[in-house]
């Protein structure tokens, strides 16, 4: 049996007690000096769990894992070119999602890795995602009294396998907007997140509705039309009224206000802003068939939104 090729990981975060991970066939192993070169990483506070994590906010990026390449890899599914990737670029743009951190590969000669453009600091969404795969305790022999959570690497797996399907595969064309959620997710600015966020919403109703309209047409139907669309397409709502819909109609106009003018009408709308950037997140994990976490009651807040209208009428 030939030695398998084994590649540095940057940023790649394990649960708690968890040694390594499985993913389609490669394996991820932590570094022999994981905790220091976890604690290398941005922390906005001080956790303590499998050993204490102290608050850095001068974060870099640390090699915290490798990665055992399986003799045979499979093209990357996710995005167009993927004759020119492997599933691990596939991998890794999930594992960036779902811990909250870019996660590339040491390697600077492969362009796909993001060696440059990586950002060390970890991301400001993404938590609903993570959330979202179930907790499942895998007990640790020997006198190690925890386990660690084996659902996190069950339901990535889950995950792609759902992405590599092909009806997944032509229902969302590759799935070219999980890249742009890695853009979205990124620490930045809230005015930077809320239009990457809308042109994921845009991105999406423009493939789920390329099969009985063309470009043209797509492009003359309204943004606030598309939301109400896409609302109610992932059962966030199961229909919108002409009062909602009027509230919907706002979140366009904060969206028209930001691109022609470069900012927010008014402060008063960022927890709006804010609440559009969440709903972005469960859409994505419905997409993922994952059932997303309502830690951050976001569907009270849709809800609150879109009952506003009415209240002012």
């Amino acid at each position: 049996m030939s030695t398998p090729i084994r590649k540095g990981i940057y940023n790649l975060e394990f649960p708690s007690w968890c040694q390594e991970m499985s993913i389609f066939g490669y394996k991820f192993s932590r570094v022999n000096d994981y905790q220091s070169r976890l604690a290398n990483l941005q922390h906005f506070i001080t956790v303590s769990a499998e050993f204490t994590i102290n608050k850095n906010l001068q974060g870099i990026h640390s090699i915290t894992a490798y990665v055992d390449i399986p003799d045979t890899e499979e093209k990357a599914a996710i995005g167009e070119n993927n004759n020119k990737r492997t599933a691990l670029n596939d991998i890794l743009l999930l594992l960036s999602l779902f811990t909250q951190r870019d996660v590339f590969m040491a390697d600077a000669t492969d362009r796909s890795a993001n060696f440059i453009t990586a950002d060390p600091r970890e991301y400001g969404m993404g938590g609903v995602l993570r959330c979202s795969i179930p907790y499942k305790n895998q007990p640790i022999p020997d006198d190690e009294p925890y386990g660690y959570d084996i659902g996190f690497e069950e339901g990535i797996n889950q995950v792609y396998s759902l992405v590599r399907s092909e009806d997944w595969q032509r229902k969302y064309q590759n799935g070219h907007f999980l890249l742009l959620a890695r853009q979205a997710f990124r620490r930045q600015p809230l005015e930077t997140v809320f239009i990457q966020c809308w042109t994921i919403w845009e991105h999406l109703f423009s493939i789920l509705n390329s099969n009985w309209l063309s470009s043209k047409q797509i492009g003359q139907i309204s943004s606030f039309e598309k939301i109400a669309f896409l609302l109610v397409t992932y059962a966030l709502k199961n229909e919108i009224d002409d009062s909602a819909r009027g509230r919907i109609k706002s979140l366009a106009e904060i969206r028209n206000r930001l691109i022609h003018f470069g900012y927010f009408p008014d402060n008063a709308i960022l927890d709006d802003a804010v609440m559009f950037t969440e709903i972005t997140e469960f859409v994505i994990a419905k997409i993922l068939g994952l059932a997303p976490y309502g830690a951050l009651d976001t569907m009270a807040k849709l809800e609150d939104f879109l009952k506003k209208c009415r209240a002012s009428a």
